[in-house]
């Protein structure tokens, strides 16, 4: 009887290793030449619980099957990292020079979304509260020069400079002495921005970015609401070759992005940070292009799950902050507040000498 499961169960095993090492490979290979494995990329957490899941099974049967599963298993042992914070806590705070705080606030729920009367006031009151010295914002405003950006502003007073690019904003106590944005094609709704900061007598250009999103309808966020409580749909087949559509699109959109950004911020006539909200995962050839060189501060200093997102999609991180070598992160924190569909992330930051 134990055979005939080993049997049933080889194939699932072979599938879900190939998987894997797929989702391994998907931060190499762009989206623009072979989709597929950017795909088995967002699927890494499942790919992975799965292979675990099969190990163990395979260790109890005591079979050379085992050994096959264990090593794609621990290949994936730096990306695992990238999604699981194993730092220690911190006993002694370091001093920073920088101390940056990334929020996509989703339009300060100006729709509603969150269906608490009050959450756009709660959000400026947090902001408000923030100590450091800079705030970046994904999804500030709808629209430019309006009576809701004016309040914003007016709330923010403490943050003395601010910078204010389509629908993305950058408020900081330091002073800004140039600014800019990275022209995207009209067909995109992503920005990104950029401000030049003095610090006493040293100047870091700081972006801002929100990379393109998949655009889900309420129709589509339903469809994947009941698939993640083992729904089956009326039409399973259409609405998934339709959903993965809309990812593979939205995954060759960011990779064009990243590569725009990553030209701009090598031509940087300063040391940088950037941050924002990329929409995409760390096993993502987006995240890939943009970190080339950089270190991600949650790697050097994040501690437990690093997932930022918490809408229908399946949770995972895809709000970062890295930078230039000329930094060290002291400090990462991801706050645990449900005022948006995003968590809000800050970091401290010392200017090696």
């Amino acid at each position: 009887m134990f055979k005939l499961f080993d049997k049933l169960i080889f194939l699932p095993s072979i599938i879900a290793m190939i998987g894997l090492l797929g989702a391994y490979i998907s931060s190499y290979v762009s989206p623009n030449t072979f989709a597929f494995p950017s795909l088995l990329g967002l699927a890494y957490p499942f790919l992975l619980i799965s292979n675990i899941i099969l190990l163990f099974y395979w260790i109890i049967r005591w079979h050379k099957m085992t050994w096959a599963v264990l090593i794609v298993t621990l290949l994936g042992l730096p990306t695992f990292s990238t999604y699981y914070g194993t730092n220690k806590n911190q006993e002694h705070k370091q001093d920073a020079d920088i101390s940056l705080l990334s929020y996509n606030v989703r339009y300060f729920d100006i729709y509603n979304w969150s269906e608490q009367k009050d959450t756009k006031k709660d959000l400026l009151k947090y902001l408000a509260n923030f100590s450091g010295n800079i705030i970046c914002l994904q999804e500030f405003a709808l629209k430019e020069h309006t009576k809701e950006e004016k309040q914003i502003i007016q709330e923010l007073k403490s943050f003395s400079h601010h910078y204010i690019y389509k629908d993305m904003a950058i408020f900081s106590r330091l002073p800004i002495i140039n600014k800019g944005g990275i022209p995207f094609e009209d067909k995109y709704s992503s920005t990104c921005m950029y401000c030049d900061i003095k610090i006493a007598q040293d100047t870091f250009r700081l972006y801002n970015v929100h990379l393109e999103s998949y655009k889900f309808s309420k129709k589509e966020r339903q469809f994947m609401k009941e698939i993640s409580q083992g729904v089956t749909s009326n039409n399973l087949s259409g609405s998934t070759k339709h959903l993965i559509g809309r990812l593979t699109t939205a995954n060759k959109s960011r990779a064009n992005q990243a590569a725009l950004i990553k030209k701009h911020t090598e031509q940087s006539p300063h040391k940088f940070i950037i941050c924002g909200d990329f929409n995409d995962t760390p096993l993502s050839y987006t995240y890939k292009t943009i970190k080339k060189g950089l270190q991600d501060s949650f790697i050097k200093k994040g501690r437990g799950i690093g997932n930022t997102y918490i809408g229908e999609f399946p949770s995972f991180r895809i709000d970062y902050i890295l930078h230039t070598t000329d930094f060290e992160t002291t400090n990462y924190t991801k706050d645990p507040i449900l005022l948006s569909d995003h968590y809000p992330i800050w970091g401290e930051f010392r200017i090696k000498n």
